[in-house]
């Protein structure tokens, strides 16, 4: 019985897919097929209900899933303490993260890293759903506030995101200013839809109490970087992190709205498995940006 069919079966049960499993694991799918065909007839059990359009694990794979993953998290956690004897942190960090937290708080600083840790490589991935990064086999993931699994250790990025209500001075010719948070509901705005359907809804502080509402607008984004043009553009009013809006603000392009009502959310986080051990690769990156936070 090889470590690699092993591996191999692993990964297809993982991300449910051979064509995504062999993606990852840079093979052919014949040859991830063969390698669980391999383990099946080495056992003699069936591990994978294939059809067309699925593949999912058996019970006997269910079982052989929950008895591994802690077994090879225990072997990779047992080579990356003897490669850390080097002195120097070595390996891949797999890292999901929506694009303003990449944009904005990862990527400045990533060559820095790469830099100072000449034997580690950084996987990031711009994805905004809401994932089970063991699952999906990351090391890490960064989201908005605590918003993740109880078993996480979090830790923040930045400090709480300030939001801006903007519109560009020629819609506000056009269509008058809003001076109450209500006001919105006769103005065309411009409309964030996540990658779970839902779409952003817009929060204010009225009189010490959260009001939240989902405004109403005919142009429908899904990257904050077109809501920006095309708020630049007086396509409609819209709601975005200052990282975003302060450059078109200062130039005059975006004109800042009910400012008084404005409202926060939570700093964006970094989040990674409770284990026992972190591997030093990931330990790298996680104290490399912890250091940005402080000197900040």
């Amino acid at each position: 019985m090889r470590y690699a069919d092993l591996e191999a079966f692993l990964a297809v049960a993982r991300t449910r897919s051979f064509r995504r499993a062999a993606q990852e694991r840079g093979v052919t799918g014949p040859a991830l097929s063969q390698s669980v065909r391999n383990l099946e007839e080495e056992l003699g059990l069936r591990l994978l209900n294939r059809t067309t359009r699925s593949v999912s694990p058996t019970e006997a794979g269910e079982l052989l899933v929950s008895l591994l993953e802690p077994a090879f998290e225990d072997v990779q956690s047992a080579i990356s303490q003897v490669k850390s004897l080097s002195g120097q942190p070595s390996g891949v960090v797999r890292v999901s993260v929506p694009a303003p937290a990449l944009e904005h708080l990862i990527m400045p600083h990533v060559p820095a890293f790469l830099a100072a840790y000449p034997r580690v490589s950084l996987e990031l991935i711009s994805d905004a759903r809401v994932i089970d990064i063991v699952a999906e086999g990351f090391d890490a993931g960064v989201r908005l506030g605590l918003e993740m699994a109880n078993d996480m250790i979090a830790m923040p990025l930045g400090k709480p995101e300030v939001y801006d209500v903007v519109a560009s001075p020629d819609y506000l010719a056009r269509h008058g200013q809003p001076l109450h948070p209500e006001d919105l509901a006769s103005h065309d705005c411009i409309r964030i839809r996540f990658p779970s359907g839902v779409i952003f809804s817009w929060r204010f502080e009225v009189e010490g109490a959260e009001f939240v509402m989902t405004p109403e607008g005919r142009l429908i984004l899904n990257d904050a970087r077109h809501v920006v043009s095309a708020a630049i553009a007086g396509a409609g009013i819209a709601r975005l992190a200052r990282h975003y809006t302060e450059p078109h603000v200062q130039a005059g392009r975006l004109v800042r709205l009910l400012e008084t009502y404005a409202a926060t959310l939570p700093a964006w986080h970094i989040y990674y498995p409770s284990r026992r051990y972190v591997p030093p690769a990931l330990r790298a990156f996680l104290d490399f940006y912890r250091g940005i936070l402080e000197r900040a």
